[in-house]
């Protein structure tokens, strides 16, 4: 009996034991294989979403940077001094805007006929031929802004940038030549670097700027000799970007100059509000050792450890990580969507807090007393200087009191955004009366004549669509003609939402600029005609659009115009009353 155990005793040990020891081995080096590919996936996906939000944070600079330089352009060509001045005022103020805008690395101006005669760069003097002409004849058929590609720019053949160029008109609407600038893609790189270090701390990256047709605009190493690395590229991210522009990501490819493995997040410009954008690719990189580092040595230490004292315990620790690993993949993400939500709304809200800052105080309490001050000169010295210093001194009170007009009204417009009034049911027929008669005034004044259908209860914010009536009505009355004004609010239900019109008889607009009229400070006449800054039917869109709604004119000139709006119609029924129509007539 004892020989019979101890021959079971021997086979358990000699045969059975190593064969489930060996067994056990391999079972959990595959298992430990499993764990490693399967958190080295994890660590790519991880980091590719990463890049891929840079990416997409960075495309969503640039469009933003060069929206600026595309209003920058419209201002510069509506800029008085630029129209009208000498060529030496127009040089200095185009070098005052050099030094304001940091991003320009060449402004000009050209007559009529594209050449230009006044300009920042001593290579491009006053009377030199015409820039880009093709581009220069674009700009003077269309009367629109000229989106000028990547190409080298006027201060260095080997300097890339992209240009813009704005139609600049007369009193009368006559052409008078362009305004022109370069922005070199130099100036764009430190947004390519402030995010990389934003969301990695250190330098680890690689990116690179390309067309959508794969051609490298720029690129954080550059080769120094174009033979080890092709101008056109052709790799899956550029392919994957290109064939869907509305959304990034991330591919694994093989680097196209220097032939390892890497990650790379993708995405592309998608141009901002009306600035249509270049369709840029922008691709952010890491290489496969670097995306792997964090873990790759502490997998080594725990596995030699694991397989040489806790073998048994592989497949229970396994287990756990990838239960773990799952739940950190995750938290991850949540709390990357959490950071990212926070961080545009700090953005968005420290925007708003340092606009209403700056115009609450830094600009206004100067002004306020450059304003006094000239008033003060044009009260005591005037008819004790001579024509021109009475003149002068006038030209200095109108300047300071447009410029507060200005400043008034862009507060007044960034408020739109901020004023977050709770929607509530509110009857449009006392949100007419209401506006008519803060403009009770005018209305007699001008004799005018208002009448409106039945209006109905919509949800919203009852001053701010108060605010869309009077700023219409007040138009109404200024643009009127020679004839006292007729005007005729109406509304009417289509596809689920509320259309409201309100038709005059006036002046009239040509509907080539049926959509400048709602660009911030975009007017189609000059202060001398009819008052004003220009801001109010901006205004108007964006408390419609606010309200979830949309906003467009239908005109010709001399024929009146009629201003539409839509309002969603309420998801629930109210008890309130609608308004009557009635007709108001001016005494």
């Amino acid at each position: 009996m004892q020989t019979a155990t101890f021959k079971t005793n021997s086979r358990w040990t000699e045969r059975i034991l190593p064969i489930l020891l060996v067994l056990c081995f391999f079972i959990a080096t595959a298992l430990g294989l499993y764990a490693i590919f399967f958190l080295r996936a994890m660590l790519v996906a991880e980091r590719g979403n990463e890049l891929a939000l840079n990416a997409a944070a960075v495309a969503d600079s640039v469009d933003r940077v060069l929206f600026e330089r595309y209003g920058d352009i419209q201002l510069f060509a509506n800029d008085g001094v630029i129209r009208e001045g000498t060529s030496k005022e127009r040089t200095a103020r185009l070098l005052h805007y050099t030094r304001l805008y940091w991003y320009y690395s060449w402004l000009g101006v050209t007559d009529a006929e594209g050449t230009i005669i006044a300009a920042t760069s001593a290579r491009s003097a006053p009377g030199t031929p015409a820039i880009n002409p093709a581009a220069f004849d674009a700009v003077r058929r269309s009367g629109t802004i000229h989106l000028e590609p990547v190409s080298s720019s006027v201060e260095s053949q080997q300097q890339k940038a992209v240009g813009f160029m704005a139609p600049m008109y007369g009193p009368r609407g006559e052409f008078r030549g362009v305004v022109a600038s370069l922005v070199p893609i130099e100036n764009l790189r430190s947004i390519f670097e402030q995010e990389g270090r934003l969301r990695y701390g250190q330098d680890t990256y690689d990116w690179l700027l390309l067309t959508q047709g794969g051609a490298v605009i720029s690129e954080k190493h550059a080769s120094t000799d174009n033979a080890n690395g092709p101008a056109l590229l052709e790799i899956p991210s550029t392919a994957r970007a290109a064939s869907d522009r509305n959304h990034s990501g991330f591919i694994e490819e093989v680097h196209h100059r220097r032939g390892y493995s890497v990650v790379t997040g993708y995405a592309s410009t998608r141009g901002y509000r009306d600035f249509p954008g270049f369709d840029w690719i922008i691709l952010f990189r890491q290489t496969h050792d670097q995306v792997y580092a964090p873990v790759d040595r502490l997998l080594w230490t725990v596995g030699g450890i694991g397989i040489l004292v806790i073998l048994p315990l592989t497949g229970f620790g396994i287990l756990v990580s990838w239960k773990l690993g799952r739940e950190r993949t995750e938290l991850i993400k949540t709390r990357q969507d959490l950071e990212q939500s926070v961080a545009e709304l700090g953005r968005s809200n420290a925007d708003l807090q340092q606009f209403a800052y700056v115009a609450s105080h830094d600009l206004q309490e100067p002004l306020r007393m450059v304003s006094s001050y000239t008033q003060l000169l044009a009260k005591r010295y005037r008819g004790r200087l001579d024509a021109d210093a009475d003149e002068f001194i006038a030209f200095a009170v109108d300047g300071a009191t447009r410029m507060q007009k200005l400043i008034q009204d862009l507060l007044a417009y960034s408020r739109v955004s901020t004023g977050r009034q709770t929607f509530e049911p509110t009857p449009m027929g006392a949100v007419l009366s209401y506006a008519m008669d803060n403009l009770l005034s005018a209305i007699k004044e001008s004799q005018a004549v208002i009448t409106h259908d039945r209006l109905p209860t919509v949800r919203g914010d009852a001053k701010q669509l108060a605010q869309v009536f009077q700023n219409l009505l007040s138009n109404a009355i200024k643009f009127r003609g020679d004839q006292p004004p007729i005007i005729h609010i109406s509304a009417q239900r289509k596809n689920g939402e509320w259309l409201f019109s309100v038709r005059d008889r006036g002046i009239g607009i040509d509907p080539q600029y049926a959509g400048r009229i709602f660009v911030i400070f975009q007017r189609l006449h000059t202060r001398a005609e009819y008052p004003g800054t220009g801001i109010g039917l901006a205004i108007c869109k964006k408390i419609v659009e606010r309200h979830g709604g949309r906003m467009w004119v239908e005109s010709e000139a001399g024929k009146g115009a009629t201003f539409w709006f839509s309002l969603p119609n309420p998801s629930q029924k109210t008890s309130i009353p609608r308004s009557e129509g009635v007709t108001t007539e001016a005494e």
